[in-house]
């Protein structure tokens, strides 16, 4: 079960500051959110190329909704 305030890998566009997505989570602890962060950057620039000049960090959010890798992988439907 999920806290009402759970760790997430945030990432925002340098040239957008105020563009602010929450990529990966959530995360019940920090240190679990700081072992994926590679993963997470790695997966964001595969859906979009661009992500490798975003700026990640783990942050402590008033959220419980998935990331968007979450949420893609799951509405992700199998190849036939």
């Amino acid at each position: 079960m999920m806290n009402a305030e759970n760790f997430y890998i945030v990432a925002t566009d340098p040239d957008e500051p105020s563009l602010r997505v929450n990529i990966s989570g959530p995360y019940l602890t920090q240190k679990a959110a700081q072992a994926d962060l590679d993963a997470a950057i790695d997966e964001a620039a595969e859906l979009d190329p661009c992500a490798r000049s975003y700026h990640y960090r783990v942050c402590k959010l008033d959220c419980q909704k998935p990331g968007v890798i979450q949420h893609m992988a799951s509405h992700a439907r199998p190849s036939a």
